[in-house]
């Protein structure tokens, strides 16, 4: 029983572990920001203020049924000549059904990943290759 218990422990923090793995895959932008208020969260205009309004829909892995509402990420652009090293963060406000990126941000959001002066290079890409991890909830 001792050696059950000891395997659950060890299964139980590798994935708990996990939620601190480092991601890869993609992301897009909504060009308008009221798709991810009014999202499957349901938090209206109190998402705006949410992270200084850097939002994001996050697929169904992340969205976890509603328990992944209000969860950070911490995403970053994996092109080092339109983006920085330290990406942003973002807060979790609606289901993402793109099967092709695991999130859409808000264009806040997608901007901030840029490096000074290229943010509209950034948006011109659409959809860009990121790395994202799990991070600690904003502050209001």
């Amino acid at each position: 029983m001792t050696h059950s218990l000891w395997l659950f422990s060890l299964l139980l923090s590798s994935a708990t572990a996990c939620d601190r793995c480092v991601h890869q895959s993609k992301a897009a932008y909504f060009s308008s920001d009221s798709p991810l208020s009014s999202g499957a969260c349901g938090y209206g205009s109190l998402a705006s203020s949410l992270g200084g309004g850097s939002l994001a829909a996050g697929v169904s892995s992340l969205y976890k049924q509603g328990a992944g509402c209000g969860a950070c990420f911490q995403i970053r652009c994996k092109d080092p000549k339109l983006c920085s090293s330290r990406g942003t963060k973002v807060t979790l406000t609606d289901l993402n059904r793109n099967n092709q990126t695991d999130f859409v941000l808000s264009s806040r959001a997608f901007m901030a990943m840029a490096n000074q002066g290229m943010a509209r290079d950034v948006l011109k890409l659409g959809i860009v290759n990121v790395e994202y991890k799990r991070r600690a909830s904003f502050k209001l």
